[in-house]
């Protein structure tokens, strides 16, 4: 008699059980510490670049507040640079 994994394949839709199929998200994906740290610092540079990008639009036009269209205005620009 065949016992544990091998017993399965035997089975009629064995390996099609929920745990057994691949998931459709990212919680598969393991990533180097490394990796890791390395992209959080270029998130980090991408998110400070494009606050200061937008406080200075806001500047020029006279307001104090950074409002959505600045953003929109350089992340066209932000997006080629990175």
């Amino acid at each position: 008699m065949i016992e544990g994994a091998d017993a399965l394949d035997g089975e009629t839709g064995a390996g099609t059980s929920k745990k057994n199929r691949p998931t459709s998200g990212f919680n598969h994906i393991i990533a180097n510490g490394n990796a890791l740290k390395l992209s959080c610092e270029l998130l980090r540079n991408f998110t400070t670049e494009a606050v200061q990008r937008a406080a200075t639009i806001a500047e020029a036009e006279g307001v104090s507040k950074i409002e959505p269209t600045h953003l929109e205005r350089v992340l066209p620009q932000l997006l080629l640079d990175f």
